[in-house]
């Protein structure tokens, strides 16, 4: 089991070994290229680690040196979709519910528009300036 182990180890070493020197440069992070090396093979276990939450580039691919990104996953409920409706309504009551909305909605506007013009209606003429 220990020989296990180590090669577990040896063999994740060498990947980082691999994936450092084939990464970009500009895609590393934290630390430029040559430093991470020297980490990676002066530190083999906590180097590799650091290399892999720390320098990697955020969403490469399992490649060594793979440029190519992985989408971030992204969690969705059943709420985020277009046909998504609250179980304690059937459509026509949602419906009608929304249409209510909408129609308050109008009247209100309806309302404000005409107090708008009946406050331009009656406001004074121009006021001569300020007095103190």
């Amino acid at each position: 089991m220990p020989e296990a182990f180590g090669t577990v180890l040896i063999l994740l070493w060498l990947y980082c070994i691999f994936d450092v020197i084939s990464t970009d440069e500009s895609l590393m992070r934290n630390l430029p290229k040559g430093a991470w090396v020297l980490i990676v093979i002066f530190l083999p276990d906590i180097g590799s680690l650091a290399w892999l939450l720390l320098g990697r580039p955020l969403y490469a691919g399992w490649r060594p040196g793979d440029t190519d990104y992985r989408k971030p996953r992204s969690v969705r409920g059943p709420e985020d979709g277009p046909a998504w409706r609250p179980s304690s309504l059937s459509n026509e009551e949602a419906d009608a519910r929304l249409q209510a909305w909408e129609d308050d909605l109008a009247r209100r506007e309806a309302e404000l528009r005409k107090a708008d013009a009946k406050d331009e209606a009656q406001d004074p003429p121009d006021d001569p300036g300020f007095r103190w």
